[in-house]
């Protein structure tokens, strides 16, 4: 067993209905998935800028597995956090980030967040990570506040234009070729 393995296992008591940390498997990709589809909604957060699909998370478990951990309890996923390393060319600096963090609204205030983040923070320091990054909605305050009571600061303003495209002419056309198609 590897030492990260062996941190995993300990992360829980094993009590049923205690939620237990550990490194996501292959087996969990569709309860993650379908969490996620719950929490990362369309009509919630319109201008999501990353969309939650099935590729995304299977393309981030394949490349990052040892940075995808769920939180666990009474043989369900409850949560998830999935992140990545990126090395910056000509810099000694390796940056993590953490991309999706969520946890299901029974649990909510329970701690889960917490202990996915610290588990997602100790394995990005073993694998040299010297800077944790995170973003979220700005009108997300459940979110902000979350982070920024775990020590992330220096908010940096990013803005991500959208455009709707079903007005457009070409979507139109595109769109009633496809229904004459059917």
């Amino acid at each position: 067993m590897s030492r990260s393995e062996e941190r995993i296992e300990n992360t829980g008591n094993g009590e049923r209905g205690t939620p237990e940390i550990r490194e996501m498997e292959l087996g969990d990709l569709e309860p993650v998935y379908l969490l996620g589809e719950r929490l990362f909604t369309a009509d919630r957060w319109p201008s999501l800028y990353r969309t939650w699909d099935e590729y995304e998370l299977a393309a981030l478990f394949v490349s990052d597995g040892e940075l995808c951990f769920v939180a666990e309890a009474d043989e369900r996923v409850i949560g998830f956090a999935i992140g990545t390393l990126n090395d910056k060319r000509g810099s000694a600096w390796t940056y993590a980030h953490l991309l999706w963090l969520g946890v299901d609204p029974e649990y909510r205030g329970s701690g889960v967040a917490k202990r996915l983040l610290d588990q997602f923070t100790e394995t990005c320091i073993e694998e040299g990570a010297r800077m944790m990054m995170v973003d979220t909605a700005s009108e997300n305050t459940g979110a902000l506040k979350f982070f920024q009571g775990h020590g992330f600061g220096k908010a940096l303003q990013h803005v991500y234009l959208s455009k709707n495209l079903t007005g457009l002419p070409e979507y139109r056309r595109k769109r009633r070729r496809s229904a004459r198609n059917v």
